[in-house]
């Protein structure tokens, strides 16, 4: 427990393994006092949110790359930052989409259930409800590699308590929004050696929201053991403790954000096209390869991502190739000629290039030509 200027509030830990051996009506108590806890306090920690050798595969998957990367990015000395972890950890989709997180994050994000918090669509606002949510998605993956001295003075933090939400610019503090959940997952013990997060509890109820009065309150770690995950919201404020400790501390960070706003880290770069292909759909979606509302998110000819950008013969350079029917009376030419000369000419002159660019060793243009001829076979003849 901790009193501050906002209260008196304390970090409530809840067991997620223990709710899900109880059975249904037990897994929706905890739902709601993630809620609850994360309304009254601005941070919740699950326990036991996966298992161990789930963390240790991750690290394992994701350690060619950590050790490639310098310490000291973005003013952490003594810390490495790794992303694009749905490209390159298989194992990290499993946090990345946990249910838990995926329903906490529905409810802060989507229906705006925290207390002064409402969803404002076309001139009505309240909770969110079926057919009244916002669309959100994943804003940020990241390994955090903490090494032995990070945060001293050898090797200062620059990156001191903060919030996360002013990142776009826009001030937010008095449109009644949460814009974005965090998550740190305990890829390894955080204990108060080797500086597991500080957090300043009730920060999320300071007014105005982006006040400065929570950087002088008394903080708590958030220690938590490997497998755990600490959840809080953009508006909490919270930043990383000093590695007093001779081991490293490893966490991983996945923020979800509202989908009409930036993502902090660009997935669809992160996890290019031909990588999420072989996504499941529903994390396809959550990196943010769909239509959140109306327009937005389209590609190209006005399709979804699942009709253009995943179909793995689509080619943004190639006429046509959005697949949409073609009616003879009103449309064309199309990309195939209509008659058999002309067909045979072009799909020739396609494979011979092709041929000629695998010589050439150019393998982007390869594909390229080889997605042409894919089209041209499919495309009407009109």
């Amino acid at each position: 427990m901790v009193t501050n200027a906002f209260g008196t509030h304390e970090l409530q830990r809840f067991d997620y393994a223990q709710a899900v051996a109880a059975g249904q009506t037990a897994v929706d108590r905890f739902d709601q006092d993630l809620v609850d806890a994360i309304d009254r306090h601005g941070f919740v920690l699950i326990e036991n949110a996966v298992r161990l050798e789930d963390c240790d595969r991750l690290v394992a998957e994701m350690r060619p790359y950590i050790d490639a990367t310098p310490h000291g990015l973005h003013g952490l000395g003594g810390t490495r930052r790794v992303g694009a972890l749905v490209a390159r950890s298989p194992a990290s989709h499993k946090m990345i989409a946990h249910p838990a997180i995926l329903r906490l994050a529905n409810s802060i994000l989507g229906e705006q259930r925290l207390s002064g918090d409402a969803v404002r669509i076309n001139g009505k606002a309240g909770k969110g409800e079926k057919g009244f949510r916002y669309p959100w998605q994943l804003h940020l993956t990241q390994i955090i590699d903490v090494g032995p001295g990070a945060g001293t003075e050898a090797m200062p933090h620059h990156l001191k308590l903060h919030r996360a939400n002013g990142m776009w610019v826009h001030d937010f503090q008095e449109v009644g929004i949460d814009p974005q959940v965090e998550v740190m997952w305990a890829l390894s013990d955080f204990t108060t050696e080797n500086g597991a997060t500080h957090v300043v509890l009730g920060s999320h109820r300071e007014e105005p929201r982006g006040g400065t009065l929570s950087h002088r309150q008394p903080t708590i770690q958030a220690t938590m053991a490997q497998g755990s995950a600490l959840v809080w919201t953009g508006w909490s404020v919270h930043g990383a403790g000093v590695n007093t400790a001779a081991e490293r501390r490893i966490g991983m960070n996945i923020n979800y954000a509202l989908a009409f706003l930036a993502q902090e880290e660009n997935q669809l770069l992160a996890c290019p096209p031909h990588l999420a292909r072989k996504l499941p759909e529903s994390l396809q979606r959550l990196i943010g390869y769909r239509q959140p509302a109306g327009a937005l998110n389209y590609v190209a000819e006005c399709q979804a991502p699942a009709d253009s950008v995943l179909k793995e013969d689509f080619d943004v350079l190639v006429p046509g190739a959005h697949g949409h029917a073609m009616d003879p009376e009103v449309d064309g030419p199309a990309f195939a000629p209509a008659d058999d000369t002309n067909y045979g000419r072009k799909l020739e002159e396609l494979e011979t290039r092709k041929t000629e660019a695998v010589a050439a060793d150019d393998l982007e243009l390869a594909l390229h030509l080889k997605r042409a001829i894919s089209v041209l076979k499919r495309s009407p003849r009109i």
